[in-house]
């Protein structure tokens, strides 16, 4: 028994999904993609990946690995140059290969995946991975702009969760101090219950979409925690919220945790 097998078409299908796996490292990386450097690494690892298929028959298991070792190097030292992170990428390149490739054994089930429908299904799941991977890193990145906060305010301190935003660049005109801006539910019930006088300030601002003016007062701290522990805040200005909050009740101001 054997098999036929076309050196042109074994090099056209490494080819494509050399080419794919090498776009999704890459981007995973958070390197620029370049499709010269990118083509040019899977065209040599398509080249490579021939020759230790027609050399299989001679060479020993061990050889083969390492064959295919030394491939996966060259085609990442060709797309993303550097020894800085070059075990990681590999690895990387490695961990892309197992999960596309099983993505397209479980699509086998369900249509014979030869020529363009090859290329169609293959695209797409190089596709739905990095959408998922770009979820992925969305998520860990809000959660590092994430924190747990108690507002002080007289004999009132209400827990919130915030969320630092670099786009709030609210400041008191008058006093140059930051503005954070709060739920506006949550800042009414903390005054109520501070049993302390109210002394509000009145701060203009203006967004893409409307403008207005926004009530402010000036709390006596902010406990904020941080990866490094806690962090005490004096005399924070807080602002009410225009409109309900979303997912965060607190939204920092952008100068407030290097201040």
């Amino acid at each position: 028994m054997y098999y036929e097998v076309y050196v042109d078409v074994l090099f056209v299908k490494n080819l494509w999904m050399n080419a794919a796996l090498l776009a999704m490292t890459v981007w995973a990386d958070q390197k620029r993609v370049r499709p010269m450097r990118i083509l040019a690494a899977a065209a040599a690892g398509s080249l490579g990946a021939c020759a230790l298929y027609l050399a299989s028959a001679r060479l020993a298991g061990i050889h083969y690995i390492l064959g295919s070792l030394i491939l996966a190097a060259g085609m990442t030292g060709i797309a993303c140059p550097g020894r800085k992170h070059f075990a990681g990428r590999m690895l990387c390149l490695y961990m892309e290969g197992f999960l596309l490739n099983g993505i397209l054994r479980y699509l086998e089930q369900f249509h014979r995946l030869s020529g363009l429908w090859f290329a169609v299904f293959s695209s797409i799941s190089a596709v739905f991975v990095m959408a998922a991977e770009y979820i992925g890193r969305s998520r860990r990145r809000e959660e590092k702009r994430t924190f747990s906060v108690i507002l002080h305010h007289g004999a009132c301190g209400v827990p919130v969760g915030a969320l630092y935003d670099t786009g709030n660049s609210l400041y008191d005109p008058i006093s140059q101090k930051a503005v954070s801006i709060l739920d506006g539910d949550i800042l009414e019930e903390l005054l109520r219950k501070s049993g302390k006088e109210r002394l509000p300030r009145f701060i203009p601002y203006h967004t893409i979409s409307e403008q207005g003016v926004l009530e402010s007062y000036v709390l006596d701290g902010m406990e904020l925690e941080t990866g490094d522990g806690s962090r005490w805040i004096d005399h924070p200005m807080i602002a009410r919220m225009p409109g309900k909050s979303g997912q965060y009740q607190l939204i920092l101001h952008r100068d407030l945790l290097s201040s």
